[in-house]
């Protein structure tokens, strides 16, 4: 996640306490989410062994999730996702988190993305959905009221050539929103993140949430406006499966780690700290 657009901010902000959720007031302090989105690489910390499997293991640090990812461009056309919003742990200081499915951010400054969020300000726990091409700001969806425990589903497709549709659905609620944006993707890569985003120019503090479920993930290859979904952590052709750890900003300790694939290839769990969870039942 790169930053928010402040003006759909205020105006999610009030949406969302209309409609009950668990949010900031739109006079709440704003925060910048600046210099996110992509993955920003890190180095292995010392004496980390690295997991059994297949997918290839990386550190991060600000994402934790699964990628592919090719030198081929325009490889992905189209990403989706479901997951349960997470309850953040509130308390003193700011914390933030955010999850989302994309494509791009692997290796380049492209990224189309489209997500929910689970912060802690001072407090009071904040919960948005939102869309985001980089380098542009992230923009909140307005009267998308995004609450713990919603089933979501996260869709990225490119629908015509250079032309992406972004959309978040509440399956709990039976809303969604989203945009559709003339955008210039590299398609290299595609990925479902949990991730702590840059704040003010630097990485926040990631909030404390439950675990988080990805499941069941998928991608398209095929041209684009016709989708043909796979498993996301079934590689394509000339791809390479990466399972991403998060580290601290000193990068000598793991402190998000996700779990191996399902046995059908389609879904894992993000949850806090250094250990793996298990994998979701398929």
């Amino acid at each position: 996640m790169h930053r928010w657009s402040w003006v759909a901010a205020a105006v999610a902000s009030a949406a969302l306490a209309a409609g009950g959720a668990a949010t900031a007031p739109a006079s709440a302090e704003p925060h910048s989410h600046q210099g996110g989105g992509r993955m920003l690489a890190a180095p292995a910390p010392s004496g980390v062994t690295p997991a059994a499997g297949g997918a290839k293991e990386l550190f991060s640090f600000n994402w934790s999730g699964y990628a592919q990812s090719t030198s081929a461009g325009g490889t992905f056309t189209a990403a989706k996702d479901f997951w349960t919003v997470p309850a953040v742990t509130a308390g003193s200081g700011k914390q933030y988190s955010a999850d989302w499915v994309g494509i791009d951010g692997f290796g380049n400054a492209k990224l189309v993305q489209d997500g929910t969020e689970a912060d802690n300000i001072n407090g009071t726990a904040v919960y948005r959905a939102w869309t985001e091409i980089l380098p542009a700001s992230a923009v909140v969806i307005s009267g998308l009221a995004i609450h713990p425990g919603d089933r979501v589903e996260g869709l990225v497709q490119e629908i015509s050539a250079n032309t992406w549709q972004m959309t978040v659905f509440d399956l709990t609620t039976g809303k969604s929103g989203g945009r559709t944006v003339g955008y210039t993707a590299k398609g290299t890569s595609v990925e479902a993140i949990h991730e702590r985003p840059q704040v003010n120019r630097s990485l926040a503090a990631l909030a404390k949430t439950g675990p988080v479920t990805f499941d069941p993930g998928s991608y398209s290859t095929a041209a684009p406006g016709s989708t043909s979904f796979k498993p996301l952590l079934s590689a394509a052709s000339g791809a390479t499966l990466n399972e991403i750890f998060m580290v601290n900003n000193a990068g000598n300790a793991v402190i998000a780690s996700p779990s191996p694939a399902d046995s059908d290839s389609d879904g894992f769990t993000v949850a806090d700290g250094p250990t793996s969870p298990p994998p979701p039942g398929s």
